[in-house]
């Protein structure tokens, strides 16, 4: 059972108020959040919360939703999204790589619906009540330097060993779950470097166990190629 003083009315006030600006890419005129820390801060705060990925449902049309549900403890939302195109279209008969990302984006989404960047999809910059200043312009996801990595962990919302080790075991399971093949994995490594290069810089022996599980995942793929 859920801790009683955790309601849908505290998960939404912890959540809700914090400012996740500096990790939304834009793509399309939409704001995308990056679901690997997304779920990072949700485990950061609510530990014991779990996701699940209904069947998907395909339509006469040859389109596709998908849908995803959040539970934390005895708290559940749910949430659907279309699989669709660089222009936000509905797609026909999408691939398996087109199904699993729009699954990732339902799952920020889900999560949204808890308050975790609510803001960005009622069109508001910054949460309310927030002290900081809006940017001039659209926020661009952050890249990490080539050869300069950053060192902060608490403005990456990683400040334990726990942390990333939770970090770390949810970016294999979902490699695990939805890449396919070699060039799938090196996609979603690349999609993740950031958080990837906080983990490398701050916590060695969590990265040491990513990168096993990665080169894992690629030699059962039958590539060993790096």
């Amino acid at each position: 059972m859920t801790d009683q003083s955790v309601t849908f009315k505290t998960v939404w006030q912890s959540l809700s108020a914090i400012n996740v600006s500096k990790h939304v890419e834009k793509k399309g005129g939409l704001s995308y959040l990056s679901w690997a820390w997304a779920w990072g801060v949700l485990m950061e705060h609510f530990p014991e919360a779990q996701y699940e990925f209904p069947a998907v449902e395909h339509h006469s049309d040859g389109t596709v939703t998908v849908h995803c549900a959040v539970s934390i403890g005895d708290l559940s939302r749910s949430m659907w999204l279309p699989v669709m195109d660089h222009r936000n279209a509905a797609i026909k008969s999408p691939d398996a790589r087109k199904i699993s990302d729009s699954k990732m984006r339902c799952l920020v989404k889900c999560m949204a619906m808890f308050g975790l960047g609510h803001y960005i999809y009622a069109g508001e910059e910054l949460p309310e009540g927030s002290s900081e200043k809006a940017p001039e312009k659209p926020v661009e996801a952050p890249q990490a330097p080539k050869k300069v990595r950053p060192t902060k962990t608490e403005e990456h919302n990683i400040p334990t060993p726990e942390a990333a080790e939770d970090v770390v075991a949810k970016l294999l399971q979902f490699a695990q779950q939805f890449c396919t093949d070699t060039k799938g994995l090196r996609a979603f490594w690349a999609e993740n470097k950031s958080l990837i290069d906080i983990i490398d810089a701050n916590y060695p022996d969590q990265y040491k166990t990513l990168k096993t599980g990665f080169t894992e995942l690629k030699s059962k793929m039958g590539d060993s190629n790096e």
